[in-house]
């Protein structure tokens, strides 16, 4: 007699094997743990058969269960609902099943975006910070650049040891020191950045 196996763990078809007669019943035939002679349903598209009890559990006797057709998601690229990040199959979701709300198969399409109403959505609010941030860092990046350049100018200035053509150098970066102190990084968008005079 046929028998068609599936797996202890996931439930998922495995093929088609026989079962042993019965030494003390003639005609009977022994139906091992994880096993059917009931043969699964043709799944198609990203489905696969799989062996469940009526709680979702994966019966041992075949008799507590049924097979289903249920989505395979293994080798599909997953991403987590809170922060765009991937998702490995395991403990939390086998990829077999219907996805739980915590997943979904689209990428995040940029970090200003959040999951809502079962998809990515652009929050400006998110969007406006993150903009902020972005110049904020490029300020002081170019802050800290130019406090590099004007110190040993500046010791040499307060010592009167510095040439026209130094101290003309000197005034041009402090300009600029002060154009980028004035940058303010919560504008809607900064327009336009100083020129480095080194540049």
């Amino acid at each position: 007699m046929d028998i068609h196996n599936y797996h202890p763990t996931t439930g998922e078809y495995l093929g088609l094997g026989v079962a042993d007669p019965s030494p003390l019943e003639p005609g009977v035939h022994i139906v091992p743990g994880y096993a059917t002679p009931v043969p699964p349903p043709r799944a198609a598209g990203r489905a696969i058969a799989v062996y469940r009890d009526a709680a979702g559990g994966v019966p041992q006797n075949a008799a507590d269960g049924a097979w289903t057709a249920q989505p395979d998601y293994r080798g599909v690229p997953l991403y987590r609902t809170a922060d765009g990040s991937r998702f490995e199959a395991g403990a939390e979701y086998s990829g077999i099943g219907d996805l739980p709300p915590f997943l979904t198969d689209e990428p995040r399409p940029g970090p200003a975006h959040v999951w809502r109403d079962e998809g990515w959505q652009l929050d400006d609010a998110l969007a406006a910070r993150l903009q902020a941030d972005e110049a904020a860092a490029r300020r002081d990046g170019l802050l800290a650049e130019a406090e590099r350049r004007i110190a040993p100018l500046l010791d040499g200035f307060l010592l009167g040891e510095l040439t026209e053509p130094e101290v003309e150098r000197l005034r041009s970066m402090s300009q600029y020191r002060k154009a980028l102190r004035a940058i303010d990084p919560d504008a809607a968008q900064v327009s336009a950045w100083p020129q480095a005079p080194w540049d």
